[in-house]
């Protein structure tokens, strides 16, 4: 009878184990599903929609969750499937979401979708950046407080946010060789994702050692405590030339 209640308790906290690590990885695919189902509301004369890119570059891979393609530019899509309360500003390197005051931090998305952008810049070859139009989705119970001039929306807002730009940038021939182009890369192998996912997690790994040693991970000044609106906060000691912020609190 020990044997079998100490064999159920081991199963059971392997279960706890396995949603603990799954868990926000199946969170974030709900997400993306719930804008993919969005976006395809989208007039498909006018719009072409491209989700889950793994684009290739020079810099390494970059994964992108949607794409519009339009007339009226192209909508690069962050999505965010968080709750709770949502803080930070424009040139942060990192945000927080408060959950009845369980605070977690998180990497700015703002700057995560800027390296979208280029990367779609480099593989599209297009060198005009304001062609490029990029949108961060938060779930509709997120409660969105970001300092930002970009747009930083909740999913109900996602459509009529695309469907208010109305002023016209791209031919009907540059949206279709650039759709070609990007469907081709939806295509993906599993040691491909897996090699990206191992990026991603090496260059954490150097942000949060240069940090540890009070070096800026941006520009290699040095890195300053100092008081702000939200509490304190690492901030570089090249500022303003470096706006890389890392908060304590």
């Amino acid at each position: 009878m020990f044997i079998l209640i100490a064999f159920g308790a081991i199963l059971f906290f392997s279960f706890i184990i396995w949603l603990g690590i799954t868990m926000p990885a199946r969170r974030g695919q709900a997400g993306e599903n719930k804008v993919s189902r969005i976006l395809s509301k989208l007039p498909e004369d006018k719009y072409k929609v491209v989700n889950d890119l793994l684009l290739k570059t020079s810099h390494g891979t970059t994964q992108i969750d949607h794409v519009v393609l339009s007339e009226y530019g192209i909508f690069v899509i962050e999505t965010k499937n968080y709750s709770g309360w949502i803080y930070g500003s424009e040139h942060s390197e990192e945000w927080t979401k408060n959950v009845y005051g369980n605070k977690y931090k998180f990497r700015n998305p703002l700057k995560q979708n800027f390296a979208h952008v280029k990367a779609l810049m480099e593989v599209l070859e297009i060198t005009n950046q304001s062609v490029f139009i990029p949108i961060i989705a938060f779930s509709n119970q997120a409660e969105i407080k970001v300092q930002s001039s970009k747009k930083v929306i909740n999913f109900k807002n996602l459509r009529s946010c695309i469907l208010g730009y109305q002023n016209p940038m791209l031919n009907i021939s540059e949206i279709a060789k650039y759709a070609a182009k990007l469907s081709s890369t939806t295509e993906y192998t599993k040691e491909e994702k897996k090699a990206h996912v191992s990026q991603i997690k090496g260059n954490v790994w150097y942000k949060d050692l240069k940090i540890q040693q009070g070096i800026c991970p941006k520009c290699g000044g040095k890195l300053v405590e100092r008081n702000g609106k939200y509490g304190k906060f690492l901030g570089c000691s090249n500022y303003p030339g470096c706006r890389f912020t890392y908060n304590l609190d």
